[in-house]
């Protein structure tokens, strides 16, 4: 979105008292839209000029952000109906989608930094912010955080508002908003759209919002009104026209004292009437009075404005004419054009995509769900380890132990990535609200998410090994130290990339959960721990065990530890030597296992480490990309 300054100036007025402000018609006509046979939306048609406010339902607000499709009918801006709507539109949802520990400054001021061009000046994001903050009455808290499960935070009506905040922020042309006083009391709605009505005039900005049942004070803050019933239209106007409607179209006088809109709804609810036919009728009957009200008044409802949407239309002509001819001349340099839009794309991609590493960052070390709570369970574990499997001797006899232990630092620690999912479920749901309303894609998205999860993952990963490794007694030497630090590092990786694939694909904590570990589980059964490849069934062993991360970190890590040790082994009473695992030193006269026979036993002697490694790393990029590609895919 280009910056204030050329897109959403204040009013210039000029002689004719017209603001400088790009003009913008939104309109849609003849929409039908309907899900498994129920009718939502039947032959519905409307527009709404810059600067206004429209009361309406939410099924319009989704067929124009284009979320859902119509069968039927067009939605033009401007007459132009392949605008695109996610660079128009911001669309503020019911359920609030925030960060829960960041601040209210922080979460709009982050949401104006997304929107913006990386050459917007800091004072004119500072500005904004200011504004907005001000504007809808969030200053006592702006530096309250939002809040979650574990720390509470500002209010049900102060977060809708917030929410709210980072849709104005952004200085959409149109903003579409769904139940925007939902847990406001009535004083604070009137509040909270008059400021939003203020900054559409000022904007020139189109504001459509789905309200129910507010005070008349407040539904007499918008300028128009759609009002349906069974998906028919039952009068769409002015909303000072309402009761006038009411009693001279429907002959259904506003009773004293009476909300006008309240009235409305009455009159059109027919949710209590029983008959098919009956209900069928009352509606239709409705929708053709609307009809021949607007055909006996033939008059253009937007009396109010129409001097202005002359000089607007005036305007509008000179500036497309100007448009014409210096399209003309751009033609001679389209390919500079093209070159420079790339240039520009990229640079706001890797701007959006540092803006959200620093983002991430505040959330991750504020958010004890994201690696707080994992970062004590690798200390405690580390810790149990350490003292469990304490100073383990090196001798053929304790060589399972070994194997044990290292095994559960693959397996167990990559399990634990599971821990994760509520704070990425959280950070999900912010990405999708922001990616629909057209802020950044999955790409900037992914790689913020991969780039800030590695020092935090890093350091789970080394206080683990810093207290197992030589209170248990591996491999001595600080190549080895490192190499098992290492090789687990990169196991949890994979394991957290798995995580995010399927809570990606899932978004439901207790089944993204479940399959997790479920399929961890599986990886258990073919890592080649519990049972050797050389016995386990060839169904398994071609397909499941070559693509299980746990395999190869396993064996990663004993071939770090067992290559170039060797084991003594137990000689008994009759003088003959006994070993846990077939020894090749006893025909050379050692009663002892070397760390190769041990390979040999398990089927890793021949490995290459170096390409397990890079097989590890590319199982770990396999499931970045395709929680990338379900990012693309998978919208909602």
């Amino acid at each position: 979105m280009a910056s204030a300054e050329s897109t959403t100036a204040p009013h210039d007025v000029e002689a004719s008292g017209l603001p400088d402000f790009e003009p913008l018609d939104l309109e849609w006509e003849n929409i039908t839209f309907t899900i498994r046979g129920r009718v939502i939306l039947d032959r519905v048609s409307g527009k709404v000029s810059a600067g206004e406010m429209l009361a309406g339902k939410s099924s319009i607000l989704d067929v124009i952000s284009r979320r859902t499709v119509a069968q039927q009918g067009l939605v033009t801006v401007n007459g132009d109906p392949t605008a695109d709507m996610s660079k128009l539109a911001f669309y503020v949802e019911q359920d609030d989608a925030l960060l829960g520990v960041l601040t209210v400054e922080e979460t709009i001021r982050f949401a104006a930094r997304l929107s913006l061009d990386p050459s917007t000046p800091v004072s004119e994001i500072h500005h904004r912010v200011e504004d907005t903050i001000a504007g809808l009455g969030l200053t006592s808290v702006r530096n309250n955080r939002i809040g979650n499960v574990v720390q509470r935070g500002i209010s049900g009506g102060q977060k809708r508002r917030v929410t709210i905040g980072t849709g104005l922020v952004t200085k959409p042309r149109i903003l579409l908003l769904d139940e925007p006083t939902s847990g406001l009391d009535s004083r604070t709605s009137r509040e909270v759209l008059v400021a939003i009505r203020d900054i559409a005039r000022k904007q020139g900005m189109v504001v459509i919002a789905s309200i129910h049942q507010p005070n008349w004070e407040t539904f007499a803050v918008f300028d128009k009104l759609l009002l349906l019933a069974r998906g028919q239209t039952m009068f769409f106007g002015p909303i000072d026209q309402l009761d006038v409607y009411l009693d001279e179209g429907l002959q259904h006088p506003v009773p004293q004292h009476a909300n006008p809109t309240d009235h409305a709804v009455d009159l059109v609810n027919t949710d209590f009437i029983l008959d098919p036919e009956e209900r069928s009728n009352r509606v239709s009957g409705y929708a053709e009075a609307w009809k021949a009200y607007q055909a006996s008044k033939k008059t253009e409802t937007d009396t109010s404005v129409t001097e202005v949407k002359e000089a607007i239309d005036e305007k509008r002509s000179s500036r497309v004419r100007s448009s014409m001819l210096s399209s003309m001349t751009m033609s001679r340099d389209a390919r500079h054009d093209i070159a420079t839009r790339v240039g520009r794309g990229m640079r706001m991609d890797i701007s959006r995509t540092t803006i959200l590493m620093q983002r991430n960052m505040l959330n991750y070390n504020r958010n004890l769900l994201a690696y707080g709570v994992r970062f004590s369970m690798y200390l405690s574990m580390g810790v149990f380890c350490g003292t469990i499997w304490v100073n383990l001797a090196q001798t053929s006899a304790k060589v399972n132990d070994r194997l044990a232990v290292l095994y559960y630092s693959i397996a167990f620690l990559g399990f634990m990535s599971v821990a994760g999912v509520p704070a990425f479920l959280e950070e999900r749901q912010v990405f999708v609200r922001e990616r629909m309303n057209g802020l950044y894609g999955p790409g900037p998205y992914v790689l913020a998410n991969t780039f800030v999860s590695l020092p935090y993952l890093f350091a789970c990963v080394v206080v683990y090994a810093v207290l197992t490794y030589w209170s248990i007694g591996l491999h001595p030497g600080a190549t080895r130290f490192f190499t098992y630090t290492a090789t687990i590092f990169i196991s949890v990786l994979a394991a957290e990339s798995q995580c995010f694939v399927v809570s990606a694909l899932i978004p439901i904590f207790v089944a993204a959960l479940a399959i997790t570990s479920f399929i961890n589980g599986l990886w258990m059964c073919v890592s080649g721990f519990f049972l050797r490849t050389v016995d386990m069934p060839r169904f398994w062993y071609y397909w499941a065990h070559w693509i299980d991360f746990q395999s190869y970190g396993f064996y990663l890590l004993i071939l770090n530890d067992l290559r170039d040790l060797t084991f003594p082994c137990q000689t008994q009473a009759d003088g003959s030597c006994f070993c846990d695992y077939p020894s090749s030193l006893i025909a050379q006269g050692q009663c002892a296992n070397d760390g190769e026979d041990i390979l040999r036993y398990f089927g890793a002697s021949g490995i290459n480490f170096d390409l397990y490694v890079v097989i590890l790393l590319l199982i770990t990029l396999v499931y970045r990309v395709a929680f990338y590609l379900i990012l693309v895919f998978k919208k909602r």
